[in-house]
């Protein structure tokens, strides 16, 4: 029998997350969803009784604290965090917009730090189960890391940093008995891809996406790379 949990999951209303929170909403999970966007969480909490929509933009540091204080409401500790907010803007390298490394670094990597900070105290808190696991997090990165892309470079690099960040985190949780995963997923059809030029490989639904993300992280893995794994 499967012990339903409390997963807490940022970006949310659309893509990936979107399809995540209710495929494990499905499952008997409760589902505390996070985006900026308000309308969004309310249609999709709309789907699923086991879905409650918490309002968060990762890159507000200064919502941290409120932030946590909302999850509290719903419960004491959670048993799991799906890092998964991101954004993605391209550099033209005739014109280049040397902002926008800035604000893709704020959203993809300071948005999983933010969002560690407020859940870390709730993840510390989730009780042992029998095998002696606790909390798992998880971060949503990305293929791009392996393969640098023309144009990518704020997207690439914030991702890469987001990577070293959960690999290094994992190390000083081990004694915790708190997991990390890395999920590097490849070209998957969401509201963020549709604006991409260019062809891209084995792209997959979000659906199926979401599918396969739920099966490797009920198994716990340090790192899950699709399509190809």
């Amino acid at each position: 029998m499967v012990t339903a949990e409390t997963i807490w999951i940022t970006g949310a209303s659309t893509g990936i997350g979107r399809d995540l929170a209710l495929l494990l909403a499905e499952q008997g999970n409760t589902v505390i969803a996070s985006a900026r966007s308000e309308s969004g969480l309310q249609q999709l909490a709309a789907l699923n009784a086991n879905i409650i929509p918490l309002v968060f933009d990762v890159s507000r540091a200064d919502a941290i604290d409120a932030v946590r204080s909302e999850l509290l409401k719903h419960s004491p500790y959670l048993d799991r965090v799906i890092l998964n907010a991101g954004t993605c803007e391209y550099l033209d390298i005739s014109a280049p917009d040397w902002d926008m490394m800035q604000r893709v670094m704020t959203t993809n990597y300071f948005g999983a730090v933010n969002s560690l900070a407020v859940a870390m105290p709730l993840l510390q808190a989730r009780p042992k189960s029998a095998d002696g696991k606790g909390a798992h997090i998880i971060g949503v990165v990305s293929l791009a890391t392996v393969v640098p892309f023309s144009r990518a470079q704020a997207y690439g690099a914030s991702k890469a940093a987001m990577q070293y960040f959960l690999d290094s985190l994992r190390v000083d949780l081990q004694s915790r008995a708190i997991d990390v995963t890395v999920i590097n997923p490849g070209f998957v059809k969401t509201p963020l891809t549709d604006k991409n030029d260019f062809s891209m490989p084995f792209l997959l639904s979000s659906s199926e996406a979401a599918q396969r993300m739920a099966n490797a992280i009920a198994k716990r893995p340090r790192q899950y790379d699709f399509p190809g794994a």
